[in-house]
């Protein structure tokens, strides 16, 4: 089901294009021409807004091309404007082929930054639910009881509220976004293609689909086939990265790894480093990597079986420098996890004259049983792509942002999520223009919460987003200390 939901702004995108210019051609009507040859998956609109044109402009310079009979491969007359000549290189920087007995001049494109004067189409697909909205019977006394009740409408629409201050906002800057909003069920593969079906899919700029892996590997192959960049919020997955189209959020364990070990030598150098895990499949990895990297510093480092060598612990624990425990032990469960927690801030505490700097889960914060004034006392840290985390300014200025236009607080960190997504991509769509997809990175993201770097190993890979926050407890807050 897709809802009418589009936001009008003002954004030019420009994706990537095969042109061939003809040596001084001219029309019966004095219009001068270029050609462009139509690549798989490209509509006529996508290709009138990559030339400023309106397809009509197209057509007219075309006798007898539609929308539908459009292929690819085809080479078709483009109007050369003031607008878009400088899409057209010099003759000087051009190779020369033959194309059906004509010499015609194929041009290399510089990397341009693209103008605010065009729109773009943006597909936002979440699981919100619609069809739940007859249940909730609200009235001004009971919104709060309805959010308690957990239904799912409730349960990522701060996604699309934190995407809405985000295309406000470029509103102001001068940008034009056609934003289309799907419902889309979490794992709801058929509304999946029921909206990719939709006649105005192809023309999309971005897709940025929340939902689990079915829907979105769905999404992702039409992404793909269309040429059209895809955005994954939320996946761990690596294995989505094979698709060359795909943009991953939430950043890997290996970059998790790289993270702190960067944090580790600016802050704890001169340090102990010392890393438990119990030797889990799911962990090996991460304790190699570790390895790897530590092994080309100059630290002070040890890596431990904790289920092996729990005993042993202690007698690790220097009481000459600082320690830097990294804990990597997996857990079954909530209670597992917190009893793990409590038995190893129980052992740091009988050496009362060691200094122990602890990396943990987040989750450790929420333990009910856990002394927080032991997280406190051993300066507990962990990392985290997104916390809503009152100590960064460009935050708390989403949050007042926030406050303004839904009268509420944001109560989950996709909000913030949201926010970042379409602010870095309509930026960098606009500043890397035709290169998007080749240096998607953009070096002002000053108004960002959580800036993002993306690299992908080869151009058959997805890019994953290598930047994640180290938090801190600090004075029984949270503040972020370090990327």
């Amino acid at each position: 089901m897709k809802h009418a939901v589009r936001c009008i702004f003002f954004v030019i995108l420009s994706l990537q294009f095969f042109v061939l210019q003809a040596q001084s051609k001219e029309l019966d009507d004095d219009v001068t021409v270029g050609l462009h040859r139509v690549e798989q998956g490209e509509t006529l609109y996508r290709i009138s807004r990559n030339f400023f044109l309106t397809e009509k402009d197209i057509m007219e310079v075309n006798i007898g091309l539609t929308a539908e009979n459009l292929k690819a491969g085809q080479l078709i007359k483009i109007p050369i404007t003031t607008r878009n000549k400088d899409k057209f290189a010099t003759e000087s920087s051009a190779s020369v082929t033959e194309v059906q007995n004509e010499t015609f001049v194929v041009h290399k494109h510089p990397k341009q930054k693209l103008q605010k004067s065009t729109k773009l189409n943006i597909a936002l697909m979440l699981p919100l639910n619609y069809e739940e909205i007859d249940k909730l019977t609200f009235t001004k006394f009971n919104i709060d009881e309805k959010k308690r009740q957990r239904y799912k409408c409730f349960e990522y629409i701060n996604f699309y509220e934190g995407a809405r201050i985000a295309l406000d906002v470029l509103e102001k800057e001068g940008y034009n976004i056609e934003c289309f909003v799907y419902d889309v069920g979490e794992n709801d593969t058929e509304k999946m293609r029921e909206a990719l079906s939709s006649s105005e899919m192809k023309d999309m700029d971005l897709i940025v689909p929340l939902v689990f892996k079915n829907p979105f590997a769905l999404a992702a192959d039409f992404a793909k086939a269309n040429k059209i960049p895809i955005v994954n919020p939320m996946s761990s997955d690596i294995g989505i990265l094979q698709n060359n189209y795909t943009f991953k959020i939430q950043p890997s364990a290996a970059a998790e790894v790289e993270t702190i070990v960067r944090y580790l030598r600016s802050k704890h150098s001169e340090d102990n480093i010392i890393i438990i895990h119990d030797n889990r499949a799911s962990i090996k990895p991460s304790v190699d990597y570790y390895e790897q990297l530590l092994s080309k510093s100059t630290m002070m480092w040890t890596i431990m079986d904790y289920n092996k060598y729990a005993n042993k612990l202690t007698s690790k624990i220097s009481t000459t420098k600082n320690n830097v425990v990294i804990s990597l032990v997996a857990s079954d469960g909530k209670s597992e996890a917190e009893a793990f927690a409590k038995r190893l801030l129980s052992a740091f505490s009988s050496k009362k004259d060691a200094k122990i700097t602890l990396f943990g889960d987040y989750s450790w914060c929420e333990f009910n049983s856990l002394d927080f004034e032991l997280l406190e006392r051993f300066d507990f840290h962990f990392t985290l792509s997104y916390l809503n985390d009152y100590s960064n300014a460009n935050f708390v200025n989403f949050v007042k942002m926030f406050r303004k236009h839904f009268k509420t607080e944001p109560d989950k960190f996709y909000a913030a999520l949201g926010y970042d997504i379409i602010t870095y991509f309509v930026h960098s769509l606009i500043e890397n223009g035709i290169d998007f997809m080749e240096t998607p990175n953009i070096s002002n993201q000053n108004s960002m919460i959580n800036p993002y770097y993306f690299e992908r190993r080869d151009e058959t890979r997805g890019y994953q987003n290598k930047r994640t926050v180290v938090y801190k407890i600090d004075d029984y807050k949270i503040k972020s200390v370090g990327r």
